[in-house]
């Protein structure tokens, strides 16, 4: 089955264009142009993989990756942003554990390799999880 992953940002034209650039690889991409409908998703979609801006309207993306972190803990989590600020790097780190900080704008090489690292950490941790010790 191929692996799934969200991507969350307000601007539907980014959504547009990181979808297009990412049509080729082998996973599926959804989007969501917020916190609130990507929480919805979460529930009727398993998410290898999420890529969260952090300045939206609405919930801010480190509140969502805290929201998955608790929730989806399964869920690799990178934040995309177009305003670094160390606080915000902190708070997505420490209280969201994201796997990745990428800064717009981002390079889609960068993006997608990013991406294939996130969706192969996900893959280790969950082969170490359903190995069983004899």
């Amino acid at each position: 089955m191929m692996p799934a992953i969200l991507l969350v940002d307000d601007d539907m034209n980014l959504l547009r264009g990181i979808r297009r650039t990412l049509r080729q690889q082998p996973y599926q991409v959804f989007v969501a142009n917020s916190a609130e409908m990507a929480m919805e998703m979460f529930h009727r979609e398993v998410f290898e993989l999420v890529v969260v801006d952090q300045m939206m309207n609405g919930l801010p993306g480190t509140e969502l990756m805290i929201w998955i972190e608790k929730h989806f803990p399964q869920t690799v989590r990178i934040m995309l942003t177009g305003h670094p600020d160390v606080g915000v790097m902190k708070k997505a780190i420490n209280d969201g554990h994201v796997f990745r900080f990428l800064t717009k704008p981002c390079r889609e090489i960068e993006l997608a390799t990013a991406i294939q690292d996130g969706l192969e950490h996900h893959r280790r941790e969950s082969d170490e999880t359903t190995r069983t010790v004899y």
